[in-house]
């Protein structure tokens, strides 16, 4: 298989709780950190943003299906076993993410509401899961 590329959207899970219980300040550091995670685990050639409120949009390019996933495993791993740290607080955070492939559309609008459709599959299913299309979970 040549390169292909995913979309994948996250979003934190019970973030507004997080804002309503801690203060929006440890929900920015809940933010950041997030935000670093990605950074740290996304090869530069990538693309990530944050795409609004706590959820964040990647843009890969990949060359086999595997890659993808551990990938996405790698991002799971270290944001659920490890703990967010604001003040005093240590945090468990989770996410749940849609994720679909590029080449599976005719157009880039198409792959993007996918994988949004995705996102909210994994979010209505109980949360920190991460859903790649056309059925694979993880």
């Amino acid at each position: 298989m040549g390169h292909d590329y995913a979309l994948i959207f996250f979003d934190i899970d019970h973030f507004k709780k997080v804002n309503d219980t801690y203060g929006h300040d440890c929900g920015d550091s809940v933010l950041r950190t997030f935000a670093q995670i990605l950074l740290k685990l996304t090869r530069k050639t990538d693309i990530i943003g944050r795409y609004g409120g706590e959820e964040f949009v990647a843009l890969l390019q990949y060359n086999s299906k595997d890659q993808l996933i551990q990938y996405i495993k790698r991002v799971k791993e270290i944001v659920t076993s490890h703990k967010f740290k604001y003040k005093d607080l240590k945090l468990d955070i989770t996410f749940s993410a849609g994720c679909d492939i590029r080449s599976n559309h005719d157009n880039y609008s198409n792959t993007i509401h996918k994988a949004d459709e995705l996102l909210y599959e994994a979010k209505n299913n109980g949360r920190n899961q991460i859903i790649i299309a056309p059925s694979y979970k993880i």
